[in-house]
């Protein structure tokens, strides 16, 4: 079998190796992990992939040996540091992550910047930093206007240090992301309410009374984006 061949079925036996994990069938998921590793040892994605299979298998030492595997080949690759960085982040580690996370977004060819400023974060909101926080969250939301998470947290940030008129500001900012979120748009109703802006509250109410489960809004956030 040629290289290039090898690397194809390494990418797809990883593939149905972190399926199988998502679906809870951890023999299945050990052994195409591990026929990826046969075929590609070196590859990144292959080891990053092994290292999150021993990371919810409870082994942190050969979940961070493997992690090490795949930064040590591609050093600078964001997506590799930013895997890290969720890793060391729901470990406790979170200084060290956000270390991790800013690494990535200097990876000009890396394209999820936004997830990783979004990660960095979520990260030290549980430190909490709260002033580094809205500063990851706004750029987050400056590379990509569609993180309805990072929108989110800066609300509550500046709803924490009870600055309502501020929570407000940033939820009309971004009134397609606030509209088409339950979560948002309950927010939106309560700081609304807070702000003395009635009609404002009325509009919000409305919407959120009509907001049905097909709306395609989402509910439900990551902590390990990118």
């Amino acid at each position: 079998m040629s290289d290039a061949k090898r690397s194809d079925a390494a990418t797809y036996n990883t593939r149905l190796g972190l399926a199988y994990l998502n679906q809870g069938d951890r023999s299945r998921a050990k052994r195409k992990l591990l026929l990826a590793l046969s075929q590609d040892p070196d590859a990144p994605n292959v080891n990053a992939s092994m290292a999150y299979f021993m990371e919810k298998s409870g082994d942190m030492e050969k979940a961070e040996t493997y992690y090490h595997k795949a930064m040590a080949a591609s050093p600078k690759a964001g997506t590799q540091l930013n895997n890290y960085g969720a890793y060391l982040c729901r470990q406790g580690q979170y200084k060290q992550a956000e270390i991790y996370f800013l690494k990535a977004v200097k990876d000009i060819k890396y394209d999820h910047t936004a997830g990783a400023y979004e990660n960095a974060g979520l990260c030290v909101m549980a430190i909490p930093d709260y002033e580094n926080a809205a500063k990851y969250f706004n750029k987050a939301l400056e590379q990509d206007p569609s993180r309805e998470q990072s929108l989110y947290e800066l609300a509550n940030i500046s709803l924490k240090k009870g600055n309502i008129e501020e929570a407000m500001t940033y939820l009309q900012k971004y009134p397609t992301l606030t509209q088409n979120n339950r979560m948002l748009l309950a927010m939106a109703t309560a700081v609304a309410h807070k702000a003395g802006k009635f009609e404002l509250e009325a509009d919000y109410k409305q919407r959120l009374n009509s907001f049905s489960d097909n709306t395609g809004g989402k509910d439900e956030y990551n902590t390990n984006n990118g």
